[in-house]
């Protein structure tokens, strides 16, 4: 029954719709999404939301609560992508160059059922037009809703899920974003922290429902999301963030830095030890070791980032001034 969909009609399509097929699923990657979110946090001003700082933690930890529960799901029902589904048939016009993106972008693997891609993009899409102040809010999900329906349909037309995967994959993200806004409400101002503990319950539930299915990757998937969800809890209950402004320079320094931080976290997950460090054994035990710093720090860093610049600007804007009054 789940077979039954659109991925054998999509099986015949020019290789030129489905290439652009994995150009518009990246609006669903966890990349893009986490990388965009970062940066709505920093440069988002009081004309997308009343409180720009606090939505956008807020959204950041939505997208870590999408990890975890997708990968609960997957946990828990251990049902495989369609065949084919782990491999790529490059067109012609391709760059031999870009062929490894192109094949990250276009296959799947492990387990489908929800699709990742649709849980993640119906909660964070679905929290930006439920969170923002920009536009109207029919505006806001009509806009919201057209994506996470490109992003879906893009899933089916790469073959790398049934229908109903991202079907149930959207249904289950409207459900957890509905959760999410009654945990988060807290009179007209967002609670950061309250998402961030929920997600990060919600990492740790996911990372035991992969170990009682002995599912060594969905376990570190599900670390990364702990990790990092207790990372932006801990922060912004210790410090919360500042007002002050990111620059450019400042944003670009924070992206590298946060991205090695994810790249390592990731790499950890589907590389493996030896081939980041070449020194300690590759199990799931030390392979956790990593991931949870790493992905802590990640998300730390993001929250943190706006106070880090703030205070590293002070002393040279007290200089400046020093030398302004000689």
């Amino acid at each position: 029954m789940r077979g039954v969909g659109l991925v054998e009609a999509f099986s015949a399509l020019p290789e030129s719709v489905v290439a652009v097929a994995a150009l518009l699923t990246q609006l669903g990657d966890v990349w893009f999404l986490y990388l965009g979110l970062a940066l709505l946090y920093w440069f988002g001003d009081d004309r997308l939301a009343a409180n720009p700082r606090r939505v956008g933690a807020t959204l950041i930890a939505v997208g870590l609560t999408a990890l975890a529960v997708s990968t609960a799901l997957k946990s828990l029902f251990l049902l495989p992508r369609p065949p084919g589904a782990a491999t790529a048939t490059f067109p012609m016009w391709l760059p031999e160059l870009l062929r490894p993106a192109y094949a990250n972008a276009a296959t799947g693997e492990h387990f489908g059922f929800p699709s990742g891609h649709a849980v993640g993009a119906t909660m964070v899409y679905g929290g930006l037009a439920a969170f923002l102040d920009v536009w109207d809010r029919r505006t806001r999900r009509l806009v919201a809703g057209g994506i996470v329906a490109v992003v879906s349909l893009t899933r089916v037309v790469l073959g790398v899920h049934y229908l109903v995967d991202v079907v149930v994959g959207v249904a289950v993200g409207l459900v957890a974003l509905f959760v999410l806004q009654r945990v988060a409400r807290s009179g007209f101002r967002p609670r950061p922290d309250r998402v961030f503990f929920a997600a990060t319950v919600a990492g740790v539930a996911a990372a035991v429902v992969a170990l009682a299915t002995g599912l060594d990757n969905e376990v570190l998937d599900a670390a990364i999301a702990a990790g990092g969800a207790f990372g932006g809890y801990l922060v912004w209950r210790l410090r919360g963030t500042e007002t002050a402004p990111v620059d450019p320079v400042a944003a670009v320094l924070g992206t590298a830095l946060v991205g090695a931080l994810f790249v390592g976290a990731y790499g950890v997950t589907v590389v493996g030890l030896p081939y980041v460090f070449g020194v300690v054994p590759d199990t799931t035990r030390f392979r956790l070791l990593a991931v949870l710093p790493l992905s802590f720090l990640a998300v730390a860093l993001v929250v943190a980032w706006p106070t880090v610049v703030a205070h590293l600007r002070r002393p040279a804007l007290a200089e400046s001034d020093t030398a302004g009054e000689g």
